[in-house]
C-alpha cells in the first residue's frame, strides 16, 4: 500500500506522531511526506520520501500554492491512502483530491479542532463549517481524545465517518546523558517544567503571570520552547529558560526535572503529558480540553482550574516527596496501558485497511 501524509509544518507533539507512524508504517507500505521544509523539524524533512510544499505560509496565498502542489504530488504518487494532518492542510489537501481521475482513499486527522480554540466566536463559527462541510470528502477522520471525538459530533461531522485513535508514545527510555543546563536543576527544590510552545494556547503568558504574582520559594520553574512570531511574553526573573529544544534533548530534561506543568487554555490531545508519563513525571494541568481525560487527580498529577488561580496554590504548596513519587509510577502505568505506540499503529492500521477495501464513492 502507498501511503501519503500531507502536512503544512510539522513539529513539535505533531512531529513526534509522524515519526512514530511512518516509521512503522515503512516496515510494511510505502510512505511518504509533503510538508513545508522550511517549517518543520529536520527528522521530518530528512526522512527518505519526503517532498518540500515550500514556499509556503498560512495565508491565501500559500494556500492556494500547496493545493496546486499537493494535488500534482498526488498525480505523481498515486498514493492508495492520502493521510491529512492539521486545519491548514485538511483544507488544502482535501480539496486538491477532487476531481482526480484516481482518488485516493482520505483520512484526516485535525490533530486539536480549529473551532475549540477559545477567543472570536465568528472564527469558530467558520471553521466549524469548514470542517463539517469538508468532512464529505473524507473517508475517514481520526480523533485523537474522548472530548475532540464528542465535539466533532457536536459540529454535525458524519459519526460513521469518526474513528476514535489516541496518539501513542514509544515506552522505550532514554539513559541520562550530558545536559549543558544540568545544573540549573536545584535538588533541593520542585524543580517543574513547562514544555511547549510559548503561545496563548498553551497559557504560557497565563503561567508566567501567575509565577510572578504568586511567588513559591520551594519551586524552580523551567520552559523549554520558543516564542510565536509578534507573541513575545516577558519570562520572570528565576525561571530558567532551556529555550527551543531540539526533541533529542527533551528526555534529559524529563529526566532532570519533578512533574510538568501544562496550562493550556485548549488542548486536543496534550502529547506533553503523555511524554512526562513516560518518564514516570506527575502532570499538573488545566482543567480545559482533553486533558482532564489524561490526567487522575492523585493518581498521575494534579488539575486546577486557570479562572481559580487559588486551585493551583494549593497543589503546589501542599506537594510531598512521596505523593509526587507515587503520582509519577501511577502516571507510568497509565501510558503503559493507554498510550503505548504500539497499539495505535495498530488501530490506524485496521482503519486504512478498512477504508482501502471500501468501495464508498465521493
Amino acid at each position: 500500500m502507498t501511503i501519503l501524509h500531507v502536512a503544512d509544518w510539522v513539529n513539535g507533539g505533531l512531529a513526534t506522531y509522524l515519526q512514530t507512524v511512518c516509521d512503522a508504517q515503512s516496515l510494511r507500505h510505502q510512505v511518504s511526506i509533503l510538508a513545508s521544509e522550511s517549517g518543520s523539524e529536520s527528522r521530518i524533512t530528512n526522512r527518505s520520501g519526503f517532498v518540500s510544499l515550500d514556499p509556503y505560509d498560512r495565508c491565501v496565498t500559500g494556500v492556494w500554492h500547496a493545493f496546486w502542489v499537493t494535488r500534482k504530488v498526488i498525480q505523481k504518487v498515486s498514493p492508495d491512502i492520502l493521510y491529512v494532518h492539521s486545519s491548514f492542510a485538511g483544507i488544502f489537501a482535501r480539496l486538491a483530491v477532487l476531481g482526480l481521475p484516481k482518488r485516493p482513499k482520505v483520512i484526516y486527522c485535525a490533530h486539536g479542532w480549529s473551532f475549540l480554540m477559545q477567543g472570536n466566536r465568528l472564527k469558530s463559527w467558520i471553521y466549524r463549517v469548514i470542517e463539517r462541510g469538508l468532512s464529505y470528502s473524507s473517508d475517514a477522520i481520526v480523533t485523537i481524545s474522548e472530548n475532540e471525538h464528542l465535539k466533532a459530533l457536536e459540529a454535525g461531522i458524519p459519526k460513521e465517518r469518526l474513528y476514535h485513535i489516541a496518539h501513542g508514545i514509544s515506552l522505550k527510555a532514554e539513559p541520562l546523558k550530558p545536559y549543558v543546563k544540568a545544573e540549573q536543576f536545584e535538588k533541593q527544590k520542585y524543580n517543574i517544567l513547562f514544555l511547549g510552545r510559548y503561545d496563548y494556547a498553551k497559557g504560557f503568558d497565563w503561567l508566567m503571570s501567575f509565577i510572578a504574582r504568586f511567588p513559591q520559594e520551594h519551586i524552580c520553574w523551567h520552559c523549554a520552547g520558543k516564542s510565536v512570531i509578534n507573541h513575545t511574553v516577558a519570562i520572570p526573573e528565576g525561571v530558567v529558560d532551556h529555550g527551543w529544544v531540539d526533541y533529542q534533548e527533551i528526555p534529559q530534561l524529563l529526566l532532570r526535572c519533578d512533574m510538568v506543568i501544562m496550562p493550556s487554555r485548549w488542548e486536543g490531545f496534550g502529547f506533553s503529558a503523555i511524554e512526562a508519563m513516560a518518564y514516570s513525571k506527575p502532570v499538573i494541568a488545566s482543567m480545559n480540553g482533553a486533558l482532564p481525560e489524561l490526567i487522575e487527580p492523585e493518581c498521575n498529577g494534579w488539575l486546577f482550574d486557570m479562572q481559580k488561580e487559588q486551585t493551583l496554590v494549593n497543589i503546589l504548596e501542599n506537594l510531598h516527596v512521596d505523593r509526587v513519587k507515587a503520582c509519577g509510577a501511577g502516571g507510568y502505568d497509565i501510558v503503559r496501558r493507554r498510550y503505548d505506540a504500539v497499539n495505535m499503529v495498530a488501530m490506524l492500521e485496521q482503519v486504512m485497511q478498512q477504508v482501502v477495501s471500501s468501495k464508498e464513492e465521493h
